[in-house]
């Protein structure tokens, strides 16, 4: 697997395994039977071929679009006053 750091000017087009750790600064495309890790953020769209994977530790700015292929997302935690509150209710107005 091939790893990439820092800023890199998308579209990002993924041939092969792929590892990076930092920007993607416009789209991203993982084509089929090849896979991108990333920890950092996709400026633009992330597109997944059918077979292809995507793991990302960290955010997708644009859209995900996904054509048969596997995507897991985790989302950085935020911390202090950003959290909501565990015991946060909600109410539904009724007519």
């Amino acid at each position: 697997m091939q790893t990439l750091q820092g800023k890199i000017e998308g579209p990002l087009v993924v041939t092969r395994d792929l590892d990076v750790h930092g920007t993607v600064v416009g789209d991203a495309i993982v084509r089929t039977n090849n896979t991108l890790h990333l920890r950092g953020v996709i400026t633009g769209n992330l597109t997944i071929e059918k077979g292809a994977s995507a793991i990302i530790f960290g955010t997708v700015e644009g859209r995900i679009y996904k054509a048969g292929g596997t995507v897991v997302i985790n989302h950085p935690q935020k911390s202090g006053r950003e959290v909501p509150s565990n015991n946060a209710s909600s109410s539904i107005d009724s007519l």
